[in-house]
């Protein structure tokens, strides 16, 4: 899901377009990066080989199920030597909620200035694309130690099931680790959860790596950036070998930064691709390009296969003891294996307080109405939301020119002018105003867009926007037992019919 939505297609093509003009702003704005400083000055030559879409693919993942980045992270990009106070290093935040915008903040900062907390530095062949086929490296423990290049035949063994529990301990004793397997056995959940997810090789040569940069010898695991574990899982040098440990306390450690370096458990792994590739979950093909360079490079470039229109598609559904076809383009239905004739039948048939046919049934529902939706359609309902929550207002206005209905709804019964807060608003919310959207719509929870919009901490100009439209509530009514609106204003979620495009708006889950 992260490589089929995060980073689509038309992202990549113009990332590298800017990339190869040497034009790294361009690169950021396709890739939906907010560049928080205006020259490029001592960061100059990291933004030389900067590659904002590999960055994106690369980037931890909450673990919601729609593909959304890790909330409130911050990733470090720094030269590739030892950092002092007065190095000049990137800082890359990531969105402060799941359920926000997907938009990231480049920043610019000497090293020595960089706010308390932690901090987790991205290796270069994570963003910068003339160090990318370094990926390479890591991939080598799947192929038994041995370095090379892999090939599509021989991603199996990247496929293969790794120990887990006692035998995920023996496997870090195995590669030299310094782990206490008694304890080890007796770790909580998440403590475990790193030794059985991560490689002990790779772990060794990213520990020496960032420690080699950083001139510290224990560093944690860490995966959330709101809150602090109790107990640490600590990757420590120790000499010529290394350790693994779980502990309270940041031991003192010279030469540190004001911000805590941490390790991010997906920094310990080998590359997934390898394992999705093996498994037959993503076609070696729609691996990004430079990924595919360094993992895959028998795949000759410029051969992903075109993929499908999401605004063409058909679906089959039970209906009267046969399979109907479906056709769907953008939010509109069309009964291919019924008539006009059908469709007044159940009208009648609906007005006298009968049941709906399967294929009229599954309409029905669609357009906002009781009962399930086929399955089918709900997968095309989460295609057209996720393609439109990752790809921002472009994609959205896209699909709206193409014949989107803009009344579409998510499965909370939510509009776009709801999750307007998602996308830049200034070109997209005076096309929905224009389409006729309801400023004060509900939700099935009863909020309004000013409500998701306060909720999730909206920017101060699309509140000022959406309270200059006439939203509820008004910003000067900012608490909670404040936003139901009152009966005389609330407006009610549409009946749905059968047929026509008056039917009401649909629901996306």
């Amino acid at each position: 899901m992260v490589r089929r939505y995060a980073v689509p297609d038309w992202m990549i093509a113009a990332c590298a377009e800017a990339r190869e003009r040497g034009d790294w702003r361009a690169a950021c704005a396709a890739a939906r990066i907010d560049v928080a400083f205006t020259g490029a000055g001592p960061v100059a030559g990291l933004l030389a080989g900067f590659a904002p879409d590999l960055l994106r693919w690369h980037l931890p993942r909450s673990a919601s199920g729609n593909a959304a980045l890790a909330a409130g992270m911050r990733f470090l990009l720094a030269p590739d030597r030892p950092i002092t106070p007065d190095t000049w290093v990137l800082v890359v935040r990531s969105p402060r909620w799941v359920t926000g915008t997907q938009r990231l903040t480049l920043e610019a900062a000497r090293a020595g200035d960089l706010e308390e907390g932690p901090v987790f530095p991205l290796p270069p062949y994570l963003w910068d694309a003339r160090r990318s086929t370094e990926l390479r490296d890591l991939a080598a423990p799947a192929a038994g130690g041995a370095a090379g290049l892999l090939t599509v035949a021989g991603a199996g063994a990247g496929g293969a099931a790794r120990p887990r529990g006692a035998g995920a301990i023996d496997l870090w004793a195995s590669a030299g680790w310094l782990i206490d397997q008694a304890d080890a056995r007796s770790w909580p959940r998440d403590g475990r959860a790193i030794l059985d997810g991560a490689d002990p090789w790779v772990a060794a040569r990213t520990l020496r790596w960032i420690a080699d940069r950083f001139r510290g010898w224990s560093f944690p695991v860490w995966a959330d950036g709101h809150r602090r574990p109790s107990r640490c899982v600590r990757l420590e040098v120790a000499g010529e070998r290394n350790g693994i440990t779980r502990s309270l306390s940041d031991p003192p450690q010279p030469g540190m930064t004001p911000a805590r370096p941490c390790l991010h458990p997906v920094l310990l792994r080998q590359p997934v691709e390898i394992g999705l590739v093996a498994r037959g979950l993503i076609p070696v093909r729609e691996v990004h390009p430079l990924v595919r360079a360094a993992l895959f490079p028998d795949v000759p470039a410029g051969s992903a296969p075109p993929r499908r229109d999401a605004h063409d598609v058909r679906v089959r559904v039970r209906c009267g003891g046969e399979w109907h076809w479906i056709g769907l383009r953008g939010n509109d239905l069309d009964l291919l294996d019924h008539t006009d004739a059908d469709r007044m039948r159940e009208q009648a048939l609906r007005a006298f307080g009968g049941s709906l046919a399967g294929c009229f049934r599954a309409e029905s529902a669609w357009y906002g109405g009781e009962g399930a939706v086929p399955r089918g359609l709900l997968e095309h309902r989460r295609d057209l939301w996720r393609r439109m929550e990752h790809g921002g207002s472009r994609v959205v206005l896209a699909m709206l020119d193409a014949g989107l209905d803009p009344h579409i709804r998510d499965g909370q019964g939510r509009t776009l002018l709801h999750r307007i807060h998602l996308f830049d608003h200034e070109e997209l919310l005076p096309r929905l105003l224009a389409e006729g959207l309801d400023i004060n719509a509900v939700s099935r929870r009863g909020w309004t867009p000013m409500c998701e919009a306060l909720v999730h901490s909206a920017p101060a100009e699309l509140l000022h926007a959406l309270n200059a439209a006439g939203a509820y509530p008004q910003l000067s009514l900012t608490g909670p037992a404040e936003w139901a609106a009152s009966p005389a204003r609330r407006p009610t979620m549409p009946a749905p019919a059968v047929g026509g495009r008056d039917r009401g708006p649909a629901e996306m889950s």
